[in-house]
């Protein structure tokens, strides 16, 4: 699932991004590289985690899990001020309409991340088994925007599917964690159940206020009062 995930952020950055950076262009902003190294670090602990939990337990893979917390800070961090910066820049319609339908998908952003950390962190001793899924229910969280940019899918240029077809073709690779866990348990673990319920709910409000008026109404008036409070 790892390298799914790995996989669908390279595919999903790499026009934009990857390619023409190992291209020799390196015309980004600095916020962005950062971003950039800390959401991939992220994969690559992960990755990580998961090959060192396969051989059982493990002084480094509890190290690893420890050092997560700082990551995980920088996550938020960096997620948090590439949004609003992003939410705030002054652009003309229909793309400011656009950016403030993602910008609702972000604010979700600030709950479920630190939620499936919580929720993750704290099963890490009592059961290891809902722990790693918290995890990958998380990294799965983590790559939406790289799974929104990958246009090439039927339905994911067209702006009147394109929030129907991204949550479809991203829910589709959690089947492989409900097949893991009935071979494995003989049952689907709760923590899958609980995450993805959680993860269900967070996409039934998406469609909701994805390009709503009201949302559209509100996001001016909140932009407006961070204007006046967030440096630009």
């Amino acid at each position: 699932m790892g390298l799914l995930f790995l996989a669908v952020s390279v595919a999903g950055f790499g026009p934009s991004f990857l390619f023409p950076l190992l291209g020799g262009n390196f015309d980004f902003p600095l916020a962005v590289f950062v971003h950039a190294v800390i959401m991939f670090g992220w994969l690559g602990l992960f990755i990580t985690q998961a090959m060192l939990a396969r051989g059982g337990p493990s002084r480094w893979h509890k190290y690893f899990g420890t050092a997560s917390l700082l990551l995980f800070l920088l996550i938020m961090a960096s997620g948090v001020t590439l949004s609003i910066a992003n939410f705030l820049e002054d652009l003309p319609q229909p793309i400011e309409a656009r950016l403030d339908s993602i910008f609702f998908l972000q604010l979700w952003t600030f709950v479920l991340i630190p939620l499936f950390y919580w929720l993750g962190y704290r099963e890490r001793r009592r059961s290891p088994e809902k722990h790693m899924r918290y995890m990958l229910l998380l990294t799965f969280f983590l790559i939406e925007a790289a799974a929104s940019r990958i246009t090439f899918l039927p339905g994911m240029a067209d702006d009147a599917t394109f929030i129907y077809a991204q949550y479809l073709y991203l829910d589709a690779m959690l089947i492989p964690l409900f097949i893991y866990d009935w071979k494995q348990l003989g049952r689907i673990s709760p923590a899958t159940l609980i995450g993805c319920g959680i993860l269900l709910f967070y996409q039934f409000t998406a469609l909701i206020m994805w390009d709503n008026e009201q949302w559209l109404k509100l996001a001016d008036a909140l932009d407006s009062w961070l204007s006046a409070y967030w440096p630009i």
